[in-house]
């Protein structure tokens, strides 16, 4: 999925609907690969090199199932996140603003009920997986749309729906009359300390994420080679 429009406008710029670029749609399909098979090679070649579905313990025993359990929950898990992403649409117009896609709860708001928008430039931190995709370097690293108590309607990336999204939530903002902030640099915790709703914990904590994930993997393979051995 690309970017989608409705008619164009006077200046070019897409009028109503953005979805996530060529970039994000490869990135999602080949981590989602990685996740599901790369990461979980011991398990797959434990489970089909011992026909293991022959076993009369599988879905018997609870620990000999475990393995299993735990890779058919992964599958789903990034199944459902890879739905997610591929099929988001955010839809942007003089009325408001809307994110929608398969397996999440629908984020819309008027431009009347939004209290202020925070354009970031830099978010200054170490590079996570999502930050290292290509970017413009007219793009803002976030624009965040807030409503009156500080909430998180919905975070406009650049990098999942390209810097014209970025520019028309801009536009549209302005053209309603709300608050715009624009921030050149600021780090997750200054963000944090300003508009403390503004990003969500993943946001504030990729690297911990990847930690949780590392540990989760190294876990998992340890408990197969420990439980169905090779």
């Amino acid at each position: 999925m690309s970017e989608a429009a409705g008619a164009s406008s006077e200046d070019g710029l897409p009028t109503r609907t953005f979805g996530p670029p060529a970039s994000v749609v490869i990135g999602t399909l080949v981590t989602g690969f990685v996740f599901v098979v790369v990461l979980e090679f011991l398990v797959i070649i434990s489970f089909i090199g011992q026909r293991l579905w022959n076993d009369p313990a599988l879905m018997h025993d609870a620990l000999f199932t475990l393995p299993l359990a735990l890779w058919v929950l992964v599958a789903a898990t990034v199944t459902a996140t890879c739905l997610r992403v591929l099929t988001a649409w955010l839809q942007i117009d003089e009325e408001g603003l809307a994110l929608r896609s398969l397996l999440r709860r629908t984020r819309a708001s008027r431009w009347a009920d939004v209290g202020q928008v925070i354009a970031v430039r830099d978010l200054t931190r170490a590079a996570s997986p999502a930050e290292m995709l290509s970017v413009s370097e007219t793009a803002y690293d976030g624009v965040y749309v807030l409503d009156p108590a500080g909430h998180r309607i919905v975070a406009v990336s650049s990098r999942f729906f390209g810097p014209r999204a970025q520019q028309m939530a801009l536009r549209r903002a302005r053209e309603a009359g709300v608050q715009i902030t624009h921030i050149d640099a600021i780090t997750p915790a200054e963000l944090r300390a300003k508009a403390p709703q503004a990003m969500s914990f993943v946001d504030r904590h990729p690297n911990l994420l990847l930690l949780v994930l590392a540990v989760f993997y190294v876990g998992h393979n340890v408990l197969t080679f420990a439980v169905w051995g090779l």
